[in-house]
């Protein structure tokens, strides 16, 4: 039966389905080995993290038991780190990138009323060094609706 969780797992699937430019981490999972992601020569290559948050649900109209329409909003964030002094433009492509994924897409439909659908991306400005200075982060985010019925 579709659930939540269901639906966080098809918009990462979603992502390392289309995703082929760099590693990818997850929230709460250490990443494979070789860590930090380096090349032949040893030098740092940029990764992105996933990151899913959901803002709350509710109910929609109003329904009969077991047949009410649920609305779930959330946030998809593909945080894009690119080694420090790199500029910024390898970090605002790869933004792109990722948002190109999912803009404006319905998947997860599993059953009748039951779907993710994602709005536009976006691609904000890099902004942030990494606490240990090794790392510049941009981010792409991407509102979502899963609409649960049940």
């Amino acid at each position: 039966m579709a659930d939540y969780a269901g639906a966080e797992a098809a918009i990462k699937a979603r992502l390392v389905a289309a995703w082929t430019e760099t590693r990818i981490t997850y929230q709460n999972e250490t990443p494979a080995e070789p860590w930090p992601p380096v090349d032949a020569a040893n030098v740092l290559l940029p990764w992105i993290n996933l990151e899913i948050e959901c803002f709350g649900s509710r109910i929609v109209g109003q329904g009969r038991p077991g047949n009410h329409v649920y609305r779930y909003d959330g946030m998809i964030s593909v945080h894009v780190f690119t080694p420090m002094n790199s500029g910024t433009e390898t970090g605002k492509q790869l933004s792109v990138a990722a948002g190109e994924i999912f803009r404006r897409k319905e998947f997860y439909n599993l059953e009748p009323g039951i779907c993710v659908r994602t709005e536009d991306p976006f691609p904000a400005l890099g902004n942030s060094a990494s606490d240990d200075g090794v790392w510049f982060g941009t981010t792409m985010t991407c509102a979502f609706v899963y609409w649960h019925r049940g």
